[in-house]
């Protein structure tokens, strides 16, 4: 246990920490979880507890808190309180201590050593049993706001240029994924696929690769060394130096499982992306004014289009949510049909800049107001783009297949699409 005693600075609060207000019997709370997922379980604590929890910074001391609580609250709480709920967030893995950096060290070695990036999200965002998990996305297909009707046993068409699909959970955007899936096994596999998702703890690389293979319960989607090498020698940072960012990330651990429902044994080796947020680098203005990260995309395009001239075909895959709007991500806006309508018609313009490959003018059109949508795809959408329109210069042109919205349950509005672009 840490050191509680009245003299000595409490432990701070660890960094990556989500807090969502929620209510619960009548009584506002607010739920902490660790983003980081050295502890997968929640703690709820009151709107009181939050208060000292956000006073929880290293240096103050059990009376530094005490006399801080007084001041913003008028409130008198006692030391063995604030001792009990510290208590509380150090076992539940919160607290900055010693104990959790060897808990951090140990789980990130055993991570880097592992040949394979695990399916953590399985038997809680879908079920490990492989029959199980054919019937429940299977349904979605079927879904009345899926495509209704099933993958083609002999696909006809050439492999497309590009997919977005969704990386909301399934029980919220299933239908969604089999929109995007369904239009995809309508074509032969390529022969290799960049994927690309989203980073959300958004570590300090643009953009963060992995040599692991991606496990799924139908068997691992294998990593492309090739490919990774080529990606690697355009960069100019080591780009798996964030790798930690793939371990618990499920933007991409769920298009590895639709790829291998999909296509099973002929499911083709992919590289594995996480993108970071690019608005700390150009909050305002197009990633294109970013020297470093322009010339990152035109090199990464570069190998592609050289790999694409030898006769192989590339999909771009991107694995993508778009806004997020309401209090559950800070908003003071009420949720409500008003929002809605407002979110998807702006939502709707920029879809249909990215459909004309418009990379640019789309970043913009989000970003534009402070970025008050929250795309959190949206640094994903844009290298999608920007190498799409490196490998097809002349003409790219995708096909909107659906658009959704879903309630959070926390108190927010998220919105999905699935897209694809047919090969030139």
């Amino acid at each position: 246990m840490a050191d509680l005693h009245p003299g000595a600075p409490l432990p701070p609060l660890k960094a990556g920490i989500e807090a969502v207000q929620i209510e619960h019997e009548g009584q506002q709370m607010v739920m902490l979880r660790d983003q980081e997922g050295l502890n997968p379980n929640s703690i709820a604590i009151t709107m009181a507890g939050f208060l000292i929890a956000m006073m929880l910074d290293g240096q103050n001391t059990v009376s530094d808190v005490q006399t801080l609580f007084s001041k913003n609250t008028g409130a008198l709480i006692k030391p063995e309180e604030i001792q009990t709920l510290v208590s509380q967030f150090e076992k539940a893995d919160l607290l900055e201590t010693e104990a959790l950096q060897k808990k951090r060290q140990l789980v990130l070695k055993q991570f880097a050593d592992n040949p394979n990036r695990p399916a953590v999200h399985v038997n809680t965002g879908y079920p490990e049993n492989t029959l199980d998990l054919a019937a429940m996305l299977g349904k979605f297909f079927q879904d009345p706001k899926g495509p209704g009707k099933q993958v083609p046993s002999a696909p006809t068409e050439p492999a497309p240029l590009a997919l977005f699909a969704p990386h909301i959970d399934f029980h919220r955007g299933g239908p969604a994924y089999a929109w995007a899936y369904q239009a995809l096994g309508s074509c032969r596999p390529p022969d290799l696929i960049v994927g690309l998702g989203v980073a959300h703890m958004s570590p300090n690389s643009p953009w963060v690769m992995t040599q692991k293979n991606y496990e799924t319960p139908y068997g691992a989607v294998p990593y492309s060394k090739e490919l990774y090498a080529d990606f690697q020698s355009a960069l100019w940072y080591d780009a798996s130096v964030d790798q930690w960012a793939h371990r618990t990330e499920h933007s991409l651990e769920f298009q590895a499982l639709w790829l291998k429902y999909l296509w099973r044994d002929k499911t083709p080796a992919w590289l594995p992306i996480l993108c970071s947020s690019f608005d700390r680098f150009c909050p305002d203005r197009a990633p294109s004014t970013v020297p470093a990260i322009e010339d990152g995309i035109n090199k990464i395009g570069e190998k592609l289009k050289a790999r694409q001239a030898a006769g192989q075909k590339i999909l771009i895959l991107a694995g993508v949510d778009l806004a997020h709007v309401g209090p559950r991500f800070g908003d003071e806006e009420k949720l409500g049909p008003e929002l809605e309508k407002r979110v998807e018609e702006e939502d709707r313009k920029s879809l249909e800049l990215a459909l004309k490959g418009d990379a640019d003018a789309m970043y913009l059109s989000v970003v534009k107001g402070g970025h008050w949508r929250k795309w959190c795809g949206l640094s994903a959408i844009y290298t999608a783009l920007r190498l799409m329109k490196i490998l097809s210069p002349e003409k790219l042109e995708g096909k909107l297949l659906t658009y959704g919205q879903a309630p959070d349950p926390m108190g927010g509005l998220v919105s999905f699409t699935s897209v694809i672009f047919p090969r030139g």
